[in-house]
């Protein structure tokens, strides 16, 4: 099996640690950005990789080809972005182009795919979601996750390659991206430590609400090991930690690591529709990989508030 692999969507909040990861357990690991700048001196895709609203599946092919045998991780995706197009563009098209690409190049060996814990739509409180549950989302996001999963799934099949689908949960940590309530939690106490404030206050409708919130850190463990597995053909599994955790809970949290309390406007104005209780059962990752997470829901606000925490970005 080949040690190259390419992470598209290498800048992002996810893609950079799965390439960190993945190069400090012996990858020669190239990272490529949504407008095809290729990190490693592999030079760019060069061609009309990138138009604005689509991909080049040919531009795409040539650089895979180029690269010889290489295992492809898929890490951009566009996250609760307001703008439907954008996630048709990035959840939908982008990895249709990919499946494409990676057809017509030959040289790809496996596929990771990165998915999103939205796929499996609501859930029953108390249940944990395993990967054997039916995929029935109930937003445009957890939709076009499932759709853009489904062409690079079929077009390991017609390569007769392997294609393994990591879903992530709520992932956190530091560089905590731009979207969601960990986001919003982690930028508000940064700010109230920076500036001195005696008080957080936060716009939670919903306190009681709770997720299953991982580290990106574990996700890119998890990541590190599937990529060298040999088989079965398709295989998924979920990035989590196991847990429920509340965002009264969460708010909690970084009020003990900062001392600063915090307080509730529960105004509803933009509220998010969907489940009020989730979690993943992780059993699979740990009996077929032997992953393990590693990084406490502590560990992630202590290091989101450490002066050297990475710059917010958005999933890439």
């Amino acid at each position: 099996m080949s040690t190259d692999v390419i992470v598209f969507g290498a800048k992002g909040f996810i893609g950079r640690y799965v390439s960190a990861a993945l190069a400090a357990d012996g990858w020669r690991c190239t990272g490529v950005d949504r407008y095809g700048r290729a990190t490693g001196g592999a030079g760019g895709v060069g061609g009309p990789y990138y138009s604005g609203n689509d991909w080049s599946s040919a531009a795409l092919s040539r650089f895979l080809r180029d690269r010889g045998p290489v295992v492809v991780v898929n890490a951009v995706g566009a996250s609760w972005s307001t703008d439907p197009s954008v996630v048709r563009r990035d959840n939908v098209v982008w990895p249709c182009r990919l499946a494409e690409a990676c057809e017509r190049s030959g040289t790809t060996e496996s596929i990771l795919h990165l998915g999103s814990s939205h796929e499996y739509g609501d859930t029953v409180p108390d249940v944990p979601v395993s990967e054997s549950s039916v995929l029935a989302p109930v937003t445009e996001y957890g939709r076009s996750k499932v759709v853009g999963a489904s062409y690079l799934v079929r077009a390991a099949y017609r390569m007769n390659r392997p294609v393994t689908l990591i879903r992530a949960f709520n992932v956190i940590g530091p560089g905590h991206g731009t979207q969601g309530i960990w986001a919003v939690a982690a930028g508000l106490y940064r700010a109230a430590a920076e500036a001195g404030s005696a008080r957080v206050v936060a716009n939670v409708p919903l306190p009681e609400t709770a997720r299953d919130l991982v580290d990106v850190r574990d996700v890119a463990g998890l990541v590190t090991l599937a990529a060298r597995r040999s088989g079965p053909a398709v295989a998924a599994y979920n990035a989590a930690s196991g847990t429920a955790t509340s965002i009264g809970q969460l708010f909690e949290g970084f009020a003990e690591q900062t001392g600063i309390p915090y307080r509730f406007v529960r105004n509803p104005d933009g509220l998010r529709t969907g489940s009020t209780w989730q979690r993943a059962d992780i059993a699979r990752a740990a009996a077929h990989l032997g992953w393990a997470r590693r990084f406490t829901l502590t560990d992630s606000i202590r290091a989101a508030l450490a002066p050297d925490a990475a710059t917010p970005v958005a999933l890439g």
